[in-house]
């Protein structure tokens, strides 16, 4: 061995990363346009359109809308809740 590295292992494992970089570029994008579109259907129901007709025209359940709905109806909730800090008792007590 002369201690020169491998051009070959190293452009794989180059083309390995920039892949992998590409992949998680994707599924970062993927992620944000599936809640872009599940905000939509929310905002449909919200509007005032009714969850059957909003599921029918997005090719999905009218159960998979409520479901929506209802999260982001909790979290609506959530967020306007007080925020009480909680007090865990010890264990050395």
């Amino acid at each position: 061995m002369t201690g020169t590295p491998d051009t070959t292992i190293d452009a794989a494992v180059r083309a390995i990363r920039v892949a992998d970089a590409e992949r998680q570029t994707a599924q970062a994008a993927a992620r944000e346009a599936q809640r872009r579109w599940e905000a939509a259907l929310v905002a449909a129901v919200e509007a005032g359109h009714a969850p059957s007709a909003v599921a029918r025209e997005a090719g999905v359940t009218r159960n998979r809308v409520s479901q929506l709905v209802s999260a982001r109806r909790a979290a609506t909730q959530d967020d306007q809740a007080p925020r009480t800090p909680r007090i865990v008792p010890s264990p050395l007590s």
